[in-house]
């Protein structure tokens, strides 16, 4: 499960980064710019938040942690 999350990670920051740079390209203004960046970076960051998480939970816990 956890290497699927790590895998729509990848596969998020790359759609978020042709979407950048398609739609800056197409903006008309500054308000498009900011709605264009933040659609971008949310395709990568909640993959990752939920792939860090899935994570996190899985990971054995050492003594001294």
């Amino acid at each position: 499960m956890t290497n699927l999350l790590w895998i729509l990670t990848c596969i998020g920051a790359i759609l978020g980064a042709l979407l950048l740079f398609s739609g800056l390209n197409d903006a008309n203004g500054a308000p498009q710019e900011a709605a264009v960046a933040a659609v971008a970076i949310a395709l990568a960051v909640i993959p990752y938040c939920l792939a860090r998480a899935a994570s996190e939970l899985g990971r054995k816990k050492t003594p001294g942690d």
